[in-house]
């Protein structure tokens, strides 16, 4: 009896450090929250794994204490999502020259780094951590250009027509925003990945177009978004493009039924099969948008990325009318309609020339609205991912397309009032009460006895 206890007691031993040296060699893990909160998102995997070869360095500049297990926490989820991923500690206290030179405060922080490029953080969360890797990808120097000086949209402009939270989120995924006037700068900078023309108010010179036009034509990539009405002499352009501008304004009938308020605003639920819309599972909004087509015997290759349902039409009358009509005998288009158009073909049209973004495949995007990137549509719906997703794949960034991570659904709670005065009665008056009545009845029940 004896021995058999005594092996019992060396089983138990032997099951113990087993356990433990298992737990050493190996772990696992499982998440359930809602959303994956803590496991990264697709959209950070896929930055991670976009990076290539190499060892992604996060080094943490941080006292010893308890913020280094928030770190270690928040980071870990990147550490199990590759091999290539790796977290130091280092004490500032012990690196005051480095801290110095980056310029690092008494809260530390953490530098990450990849293939000589380094970014610092003091925000450990997903989406700032992810556009810190965004930034640190072989096409983070890349600029996008907007051609400004005849009244487009401006991404400086904090107005609801402004650009300034696209030009925010551009910069958090490491595509640098810049402005050009033609007039003074007399070309366009040879560093350009993305050269932007925003929906032009007035007549763009002769030499300004043909400016453009010569960026095209050597293998420049252009993004091109535009409303209903005239083309303030880039007509040249659109047939440089392989593209034609139809008249009128994209309306819904059933508006009231969907409570967009206005007949022009044009929704868009399902979308074609390419690039940029693969990833895009949200509705996108767009106000008083027009129509494209392509034109035939192009040396583009184009494919549809909007297209509006059926039961649309393209109005050429006026849309200040109490109620509108579809009028074929009036130059009315009946759905669907085309008016977003992602283009393509594989080298410069003029032959001896490199393309300036350094491509192989020049690309252009036409979207017949504007207004779906400004301050006042960006955060509707879907809207955000398209206009990302497009500045990705033209700045050839296509691993990264559609990378926005989407904040965690159960992350707060929010509760009505009378839910709240419901939970405050029940915790806090009812069940002490009966837990208050239930002990008072014991105590005197066994007093009786």
């Amino acid at each position: 009896m004896r021995a058999s206890s005594y092996l019992t007691m060396v089983l138990i031993v032997l099951v113990a450090v087993a356990a433990g040296w298992l737990a050493q060699r190996s772990s696992v893990t499982a998440d359930w929250t809602a959303g994956n909160r803590n496991s990264l998102t697709p959209a950070s995997l896929r930055v991670v794994h976009a990076l290539g070869a190499g060892p992604i360095d996060f080094t943490a500049y941080i006292y010893p204490g308890p913020q280094r297990n928030d770190v270690r926490q928040q980071l870990s989820r990147y550490t199990r999502a590759s091999n290539r991923v790796h977290l130091h500690f280092a004490d500032p206290a012990r690196h005051p020259a480095t801290v110095r030179k980056l310029g690092i405060g008494k809260d530390g922080a953490v530098v990450v780094r990849y293939q000589g490029r380094q970014q610092t953080l003091t925000d450990y969360s997903e989406s700032s951590v992810t556009n810190a890797l965004q930034r640190l990808s072989p096409g983070g120097s890349k600029w996008i250009v907007f051609v400004t000086g005849h009244g487009e949209r401006d991404p400086g402009a904090k107005t609801t027509a402004g650009y300034s939270k696209l030009a925010t989120a551009l910069d958090n995924q490491g595509l640098k925003v810049r402005q050009v006037n033609l007039v003074q700068a007399g070309a366009i900078p040879d560093n350009t990945a993305v050269l932007v023309i925003a929906s032009p108010q007035h007549d763009l010179l002769p030499g300004e177009v043909n400016m453009i036009r010569a960026y095209v034509k050597r293998g420049g990539n252009v993004l091109w978004v535009d409303d209903p009405g005239p083309r303030y002499g880039l007509t040249p352009l659109a047939q440089d493009l392989g593209i034609h501008w139809l008249d009128g304004t994209l309306v819904y009938p059933d508006y009231r039924k969907l409570g967009t308020g206005s007949p022009a605003m044009a929704l868009v639920a399902n979308y074609p099969d390419t690039p940029i819309t693969e990833n895009l599972k949200q509705i996108t909004i767009f106000a008083f948008a027009g129509a494209l087509s392509p034109l035939d015997h192009s040396s583009w290759q184009s494919k549809a990325i909007l297209r509006s349902p059926a039961r649309s039409w393209l109005e050429t009358g006026s849309l200040d009318q109490g109620s509108i009509s579809f009028q074929p005998d009036q130059g009315d288009r009946a759905g669907p309609l085309t008016f977003g158009l992602m283009l393509s073909r594989p080298e410069p049209g003029a032959s001896g020339d490199n393309p300036p973004s350094g491509q192989s495949q020049q690309r252009a995007v036409v979207v017949a609205d504007s207004d779906f990137m400004d301050n006042g549509h960006l955060a509707d719906l879907g809207n955000r991912t398209l206009a990302l997703a497009i500045f990705q794949w033209l700045a050839g960034r296509d691993a990264q397309i559609a990378v926005d991570v989407p904040k965690a659904p159960d992350a707060h709670l929010e509760m009505a009032p009378a839910r709240l005065s419901t939970f405050w009665w029940l915790f806090v008056v009812t069940l002490p009460g009966a837990l208050f009545v239930l002990g008072f009845g014991r105590w005197w029940w066994r007093r009786r006895r």
